[in-house]
């Protein structure tokens, strides 16, 4: 909201340069200005246009995300939000990184893991722990849109699409793959490790050839 308010007020400094060539103040016989200033307004659209890029980048890739988190849910209407700082302060579950309503289809983001999604797809061969958990929340919480409110079998759910859910956002092929299999070899069975809390989202039969296979073409560990 602050980048919005910035941009907001530059505008309106603009405006107000153009309008005191035009109007006369209260007590005054003539327009403060006879002509507009264009370096003032150079500055002042500059100054607009780069507070404005950040909540349009933002913009842009919730829209993105909400596009491909439909397609992944089974086309379950979604709707990706990326909370800010502030944001995340106010919102009641901001212990998680990522949460969802499976009735409304909002899946949220906590700060500042829409970064680290970000910077996953700029860079995806180079991808850190970080990234890497960034891309399972999305595809974590597109499975509870698509109606699962176990946690354990979400997190399966998401397990097996996570390469589906790479190259949806554009990430090459065999990169997607490396991807969805270092979070499962990796990420997800540590949590089985850790237990508690961690392991509620972690189940023994979430393997290939285990009860909770679903038996993809796309799985993330299909052959």
């Amino acid at each position: 909201m602050l980048w919005i308010a910035g941009s907001l007020f530059f505008c309106w400094m603009m405006v107000r340069e153009c309008l005191s060539t035009l109007i006369t103040p209260t007590g005054y016989d003539h327009p403060i200005s006879s002509k507009i200033s264009i370096p003032f307004l150079i500055l002042y659209g500059t100054l607009a246009l780069a507070f404005a890029w950040q909540p349009f980048q933002y913009w842009r890739f919730e829209r993105l995300l909400s596009i491909k988190a439909t397609e992944i849910a089974d086309f379950h209407p979604a709707k990706v939000h990326c909370n800010t700082i502030f944001d995340t302060f106010v919102d009641q579950n901001y212990f998680a990184a990522g949460h969802a309503d499976p009735h409304t289809g909002k899946i949220v983001f906590q700060y500042p893991w829409c970064n680290r999604l970000m910077d996953y797809l700029h860079h995806p061969q180079k991808a850190n722990r970080e990234e890497i958990v960034s891309l399972n929340i999305f595809t974590h919480e597109s499975m509870h849109v698509r109606g699962e409110y176990n946690e354990a079998k979400t997190e399966c759910e998401a397990v097996q699409r996570n390469y589906r859910a790479a190259k949806l956002l554009g990430v090459p092929d065999q990169t997607a793959k490396k991807t969805a299999l270092n979070y499962y070899l990796g990420e997800y069975q540590r949590r089985g490790a850790i237990g508690g809390l961690a392991g509620s989202y972690f189940s023994a039969e979430c393997a290939p050839g285990k009860a909770m296979d679903e038996h993809l073409s796309d799985s993330t560990w299909a052959r």
